[in-house]
């Protein structure tokens, strides 16, 4: 059941209308028990669903159902994507397919333009895989040509093996560190550097746009962890280098914004903000509507953050406001918007709005991104003197997620936590030597030239607290020590 109702919990609105036209269609009787308990989970119905949908408790025929609405779901979901994504391969392995039955029946100058026009289509789109049936043909029947024929398939061929190998070290080094970053006690940007070493893998012209959107994506994804954009910032450029030598033509526009919208992530992470505003304007003037879809609110969450923390802040609510009941992640910096302009009550409100539990947002955004968020709502509960609640709600995150972090991101926000924890018990205290001394001990590592956005806006809290100042200027002035002028 939980299968299920996760199933349907991720589908957009959009998708959910479309899934149920599916399902109805697939009906071939007057019982629609499924479409039911489709409706009733997409309205967010918990308990007594079995009495709603029978007279009674029937558990066999309410696991059968949901089974069938499972299968369903998974089916919808199988053909949607196969539709949009897979026609112009599947296209190309008819081709081969239809190349090897000419050459079975004798029609082999037919069978030559037909394999010669799936290798032109395979080469337009990067299907190395399919190169390689294509030339594994050629090479079976390559007695009928000559051998210098022969000889130009055969390196042809040797030259495609090498990007289908190196593809698939690129996905074994992913998969490898993904899961090393789960449980690892290495630095992340040093486990990144050790796993390529250990598949040999080098960047090189010969990855493909996806693989190297691949590549960045990963990048980014460890320089979450560690906290460091800036580790990361001379890999990155040098992989985007390769990006800009390649054929920017309609095969790779979809890799190529989502390169872009990677580096704009970059450039806001190390406070490069009209740099970041730049590339997000750019995206935006010239993305097609087909692709939008695919970013789903990614854009708006990047211009919301760098109009913010270069200081306008109100077109960054402006921003957020708009779409923040469309996406979780601008609901989330709303809430932290209006927390640093001291529109309290407003950010509590808002924060109130996230019910589903934190398995599911962990799933679908990920363990920091839970911990941003229970650790503004703590902060809420401080502020708007709801001492009551904080004892608990500390524990409840030490408990349930901060055992669940990366080393080096487990003590920072144990000493967080900490600091958090003896300035709601003593907030006098917040402008004496003895508090700031602790609170400049427990954040050594936090170098602001080079730290994350978010540690800092957090740190901005407490430094608020002890110089009695407004929270966003002191954010300010953390962010940008050097430019800053309210």
């Amino acid at each position: 059941m939980k299968d299920l109702i996760s199933l349907i919990n991720d589908l957009s609105p959009q998708e959910n209308a479309e899934a149920r036209a599916f399902i109805a269609k697939r009906n071939r009787r007057g019982d629609v028990k499924n479409l039911k308990l489709f409706d009733l989970i997409s309205n967010g119905s918990k308990s007594n669903i079995q009495e709603k949908l029978y007279a009674g408790i029937d558990r066999n025929a309410y696991h059968a159902l949901s089974k069938r609405l499972k299968d369903l779901l998974i089916e919808f979901i199988a053909t949607k994507n196969f539709e949009t994504e897979s026609g112009e391969e599947m296209r190309v392995l008819k081709l081969v397919l239809a190349g090897r039955i000419l050459f079975e029946k004798g029609q082999h100058q037919l069978a030559w333009r037909t394999l010669g026009k799936a290798e032109s289509l395979s080469l337009k789109y990067d299907f190395y895989t399919v190169l390689h049936e294509i030339y594994q043909t050629q090479l079976q029947y390559a007695h009928l040509k000559n051998e210098s024929f022969l000889q130009q398939v055969s390196n042809l061929s040797n030259s495609n093996l090498v990007r289908i190998q190196n593809e698939l070290k690129l996905q074994q080094a992913y998969a490898t560190l993904k899961i090393k970053l789960q449980t690892s006690t290495y630095n992340p940007i040093e486990l990144f550097h050790k796993t390529l070493a250990d598949f040999d893998l080098k960047l090189s012209e010969s990855f493909s746009f996806k693989s190297l959107f691949q590549f960045m994506e990963l990048l980014t994804d460890v320089a979450a962890l560690s906290g460091n954009y800036y580790g990361i910032a001379n890999t990155f450029e040098e992989t985007y280098k390769l990006v800009t030598r390649k054929e920017n033509s309609d095969k790779y526009q979809f890799y190529h914004f989502q390169i872009q919208h990677l580096l704009a992530d970059l450039k806001l992470r190390n406070k490069d903000f009209s740099g970041c505003i730049s590339i997000l304007n750019e995206i935006d003037s010239n993305i097609p509507s087909n692709f939008r879809k695919a970013f789903a609110y990614k854009l708006e969450t990047l211009l919301a953050l760098a109009h913010n923390y270069s200081g306008n802040f109100k077109l960054a609510i402006q921003i957020s406001e708009q779409h923040a009941d469309q996406s979780e992640n601008l609901k989330l910096i709303l809430v932290t918007l209006y927390f640093q302009q001291n529109q309290l009550r407003e950010a509590y409100q808002l924060h109130r709005d996230f019910q589903k539990s934190d398995l599911f947002y962990e799933r679908k955004n990920g363990i920091l991104w839970v911990v941003k968020k229970e650790l503004i709502g703590l902060l809420l509960l401080i502020e708007l003197d709801k001492v009551d609640l904080v004892p608990n709600t500390i524990s409840s995150i030490q408990r349930r997620l901060v055992l669940k972090l990366q080393a080096q991101q487990k003590d920072q926000i144990a000493s967080f936590l900490k600091l958090i924890n003896q300035y709601y018990k003593t907030p006098d205290e917040a402008t004496t030597e003895s508090f700031k001394n602790r609170v400049e001990d427990s954040f050594n590592w936090l170098g602001f030239e080079r730290e994350d956005l978010f540690a800092i806006s957090f740190y901005a809290w407490l430094k608020s607290k002890m110089e009695n100042k407004p929270l966003y200027t002191t954010t300010l002035e953390l962010v940008n020590p050097t430019s800053y002028s309210l």
